[in-house]
């Protein structure tokens, strides 16, 4: 946990650098991060594991430009930041060290560009500390800035995954200007949702840096201006409001989705309404509603129209956002339904200012599908050699082996894992509702697992079952990757 001055007991002790010797390590004093939850460091080591699985795909992607290699390389480079960085914790702060955490990361970085993409040293040195740097100083921000939120891991996927989105937009914007031919659906459609999310960060970037801006008349304001940038910058022929509109009706599958998916938003409102009115905190069987609902949503919409979720990921996700900045920022008149609905849904993972658990439950369905070298490009499930299984791990993980776990270890659960507040049988129920899961996929021909696919999808299930009974970390966020990791490997 963080650990202020004021707050470092008998047992601790501090240097002159302003660090806590605890029994979990040294821990900086500004830094105040989860509470009952252990550093995490391991989850460091997760997107850039998961990026490194895509190279092994990269000739499926009918031959766009991928920014893949690059993205890997830097996420390499950000963990090696952070491998730095816990090294610090737990040594004794030399000024060698010091060197050491500032220069290595970067160098590392530059040479991985050098040796393995042949780009100048100017290029690899330019962006090896570039990345690097701006990477730890905003590590360190997030972690002071957002108390009790994070683990020491779990701030590190965050602060990776946006330092890669912001990449990954950079280089999409330098490919679209030498891009002279006409660009794909999924092409245009990748660069609304690039767009629109990067509008988004710049808001919530003001509304961090100017609190004068957190009045309900600018931020209003604020929010206006986004849905015209959003909607309107030419960036796609027609613009994007109008590409997106003929791109819905044009086929009524589509059309039959976005119906469906109405609906479940319908019940989403009417489940956190009911909730409310109870007057009582939401179970954990009571929450896993919403586990069932986003694989109501994910698997007919990764099979069917995988290009139309994937906007509807990025809309989704913008959208949790400003309702997210309406409930920390109180703002009326949706301030005050939105702290009750957290109130009542809330779970101790929740502890600091942000409500974690709907962020991380979209992302972590969602990442797969971001993350992939190309999920959604033309025919690109029907090549023989691609699988979807990867772009499922959300789904399969978290859809229905967290929530069976949850329901079979509430119910059932009578054997304790050592250690843990998990049960025995919740895993088997994990395991077992995973695999009933993609032997079904298989079943309809939506997979097609050779026998070494089965295999490494067994590795992948039992793996994920015992890292969700035995890690205190955010589940949502930890699960996907790490089977994701697994069966993208083969």
């Amino acid at each position: 946990m963080g650990i202020e001055k004021d707050d470092v007991g008998p047992e601790s002790s501090e240097n002159e650098d302003g660090i806590a010797d605890t029994g979990n390590g040294r821990i900086p004093n500004a830094l105040f991060v989860r509470p009952n939850a252990s550093p995490g460091y391991w989850l460091c080591l997760l997107l850039p594991l998961a990026f490194a699985s895509n190279l092994i795909h990269e000739n499926q992607c009918n031959g766009q430009v991928s920014t893949q290699p690059i993205l890997t390389i830097a996420a390499i480079g950000m963990s090696i930041e952070n491998l730095c960085f816990f090294l610090n914790i737990y040594c004794k702060t030399t000024l060698l060290l010091k060197l050491f955490i500032a220069f290595v990361p970067g160098f590392i970085t530059a040479i991985l560009y050098k040796v393995l993409l042949q780009q100048s040293w100017s290029y690899g040195l330019f962006l090896g500390f570039i990345i690097t740097f701006i990477y730890q100083n905003s590590y360190m921000r997030v972690l002071c800035g957002l108390p009790d939120c994070f683990s020491f891991g779990e701030a590190s996927i965050l602060v990776q995954g946006l330092m890669l989105f912001l990449l990954n937009v950079i280089l999409k914007f330098f490919s679209l200007l030498r891009k002279t031919g006409n660009r794909s659906t999924f092409e245009d459609l990748n660069i609304i949702m690039l767009c629109a999310l990067t509008y988004l960060l710049a808001i919530c970037w003001l509304l961090s840096a100017a609190k004068a801006l957190r009045g309900p008349a600018y931020f209003y304001a604020l929010m206006f201006i986004l849905v015209i940038g959003v909607t309107c910058t030419p960036i796609t022929i027609p613009v994007p409001i109008i590409f997106l509109l003929n791109f819905i009706l044009q086929d009524q599958v589509r059309v039959n989705i976005v119906v469906f998916y109405l609906i479940l938003v319908v019940l989403t409102i009417l489940t956190v309404r009911w909730q409310i009115g109870n007057g009582e905190k939401a179970s954990t069987r009571i929450r896993k509603i919403f586990h069932i609902l986003i694989v109501l949503v994910f698997v007919p919409g990764i099979i069917y129209q995988c290009s139309f979720l994937y906007i509807a990921t990025g809309v989704a996700f913008a959208i949790f956002t400003v309702f997210e900045l309406i409930r920390v920022c109180n703002i009326p008149p949706l301030a005050i339904p939105l702290r009750r609905a957290f109130a009542s849904f809330s779970d101790e993972k929740d502890s600091g200012l942000l409500a974690l658990t709907p962020f991380c439950l979209l992302i972590g369905c969602s990442m797969p599908l971001w993350i992939s070298s190309c999920p959604c490009g033309e025919n690109v499930y029907t090549n023989e050699h691609s699988q979807i299984l990867p772009v499922l791990a959300g789904v399969l993980t978290i859809g229905f082996g967290d929530t069976a776990a949850s329901v079979v270890g509430s119910k059932f659960g009578r054997i304790k894992w050592r250690c843990s507040k998990k049960s025995l049988e919740g895993t088997l129920g994990f395991m077992g509702m995973t695999f009933l899961a993609t032997m079904f996929l298989n079943y309809c021909g939506y997979i097609n697992l050779t026998p070494m696919k089965w295999f490494t999808t067994a590795i992948a299930i039992l793996t994920t079952s015992l890292v969700e009974a035995h890690t205190d970390q955010i589940d949502n966020l930890t699960l996907p990757l790490i089977f994701y990791i697994i069966v993208n490997i083969y």
